[in-house]
């Protein structure tokens, strides 16, 4: 027959209808859904931060003539340097992809109150990770670290040495990354809490051909 929805209204969907609805993702938001761009850079970003705070660790950890994993201190500052730039520009490719479409309305199951914090939440999220390697890529170019993109190429200076700009943003990357996991811890709590907690199926907003509906 079909399945009956409710978001800000209920509503009766036929089965026609939810066949429909399976047959593509749209590139972009829309009221029925987040859109495969918004989700392609949702996930990249969560697997970026994770792979650039367990290099941060351990390169950190690793003595200069150490290895870690086979690899020494040098090769994890350059993949730290490298996905941090990568990061940048998903970051920026997702706030352009943001002024695009429409957003879906909120999950049903979300409070007044919530709302407000994941719109907060979003906000340092969305500026954390824009400064964050913003103020690497100063701190390392201003510093003399320079970058070799990957281990392969490297990137030309369009700094120069300038030692107060290096510690100025030095402090400002530490600093952002410390800020992140407020609005990160928030953000998982938040969406383990629902999903698993009240099973709202909250994270499923956010997987491929999934719709606001579920």
């Amino acid at each position: 027959m079909g399945e009956i929805y409710c978001g800000r209204s209920c509503v009766f969907v036929s089965n026609k209808a939810l066949d429909n609805s399976k047959v593509g993702m749209p590139l972009v938001n829309s009221p029925a859904g987040y859109g495969a761009l918004t989700k392609l850079f949702h996930w990249l970003i969560a697997v970026l931060i994770l792979l650039q705070f367990t290099s941060a660790n351990i390169m950190l950890r690793t003595p200069a003539e150490a290895t870690t994993l086979g690899l020494g201190q040098d090769t994890y500052y350059n993949w730290h340097k490298s996905l941090g730039l990568i990061a940048l520009l998903v970051m920026v490719a997702r706030v352009a992809n943001r002024r695009i479409g429409e957003l879906p309305p909120w999950a049903p199951t979300l409070t007044p109150l919530e709302q407000r914090i994941i719109h907060r939440t979003e906000q340092l999220l969305y500026g954390a990770l824009l400064i964050m390697p913003l103020s690497g890529f100063l701190y390392v170019m201003a510093g003399g670290y320079g970058v070799r993109l990957f281990g392969l190429w490297d990137l030309p200076n369009p700094i120069g040495p300038a030692p107060l700009t290096a510690e100025i943003a030095l402090w400002v990357h530490v600093a952002c990354a410390n800020l992140l996991l407020l609005p990160l811890g928030t953000h998982l709590g938040l969406a383990l809490g629902h999903h698993f907690g009240l099973r709202d199926r909250l994270i499923h907003r956010m997987l491929p051909r999934r719709r606001t509906g579920l």
